[in-house]
């Protein structure tokens, strides 16, 4: 029955950020396809086919494309102050007031993780495309939400000074060094497949979550 159980969970958790994927269809040059043919079997010839080396021409074909995504996501947001995961995002989401304005003090923007790692933690400053002018004076705290492998919020920053840079950016940076949680907060059993809304809501909440959705 445990098996069975299991079975249906994975399947009601498919819509959210781990496990979920779309087929599409690709066109590449025959001498292309015939590389990574090769490299596929002598990936399978060195491990024997075991371990997380690509084994077959779709795995591998997937992997080198999150990596070109994730490497054009950090050059982006390193050289341009572009927040990927942020443009990504409803535009109309950014405007959603969770608190009245005496209530919330911190931010919350989403977050690509080797970006997240390289200017977050590595700068102590964040790039956010999406802040309304009205509201930058109520930030005293950031966060953000980490895509996978941590798929959670687990570090905080106290706001130091706000700039904005040129066709609706900013340039948040902190008072000192980020904060770590004392515990992560997740993405839960909440159904959003992920974080891609700036949101705002409280340092206070933030402490005491243990689940994303209890922010709001």
């Amino acid at each position: 029955m445990s098996s069975l159980q299991d079975s249906i969970r994975k399947k009601l958790n498919l819509g959210k950020e781990e496990g979920v994927t779309k087929q599409i269809s690709l066109t590449l040059n025959e001498q292309t396809l015939l590389r990574v043919d090769a490299i596929v079997e002598q990936f399978k010839k060195l491990t024997g086919g075991k371990g997380d080396i690509p084994s077959s021409r779709n795995q591998l074909i997937e992997d080198a494309i999150e990596e070109y995504v994730s490497a054009a996501a950090d050059v982006l947001l390193n050289d341009y102050l572009v927040n990927l995961e942020e443009s990504m995002s409803n535009p109309e989401a950014e405007g959603r007031k969770p608190l009245d304005d005496q209530e919330w003090d911190l931010l919350v923007c989403p977050a690509e993780n080797n970006g997240f790692e390289k200017v977050f933690l590595g700068k102590n400053q964040w790039y956010s495309n999406r802040l309304a002018e009205s509201r930058i004076s109520n930030i005293r705290y950031i966060a953000c939400y980490r895509s996978a492998p941590y798929s959670a919020i687990t570090h905080y920053a106290k706001v130091k000074e706000i700039k904005a840079y040129g066709q609706g950016k900013h340039i948040i940076y902190f008072d000192g060094e980020a904060i770590p949680l004392d515990r992560s907060v997740r993405l839960g059993s909440s159904t959003m497949q992920t974080v891609r809304k700036t949101r705002y809501t409280s340092l206070e909440k933030l402490q005491r979550a243990d689940e994303v959705s209890e922010l709001t």
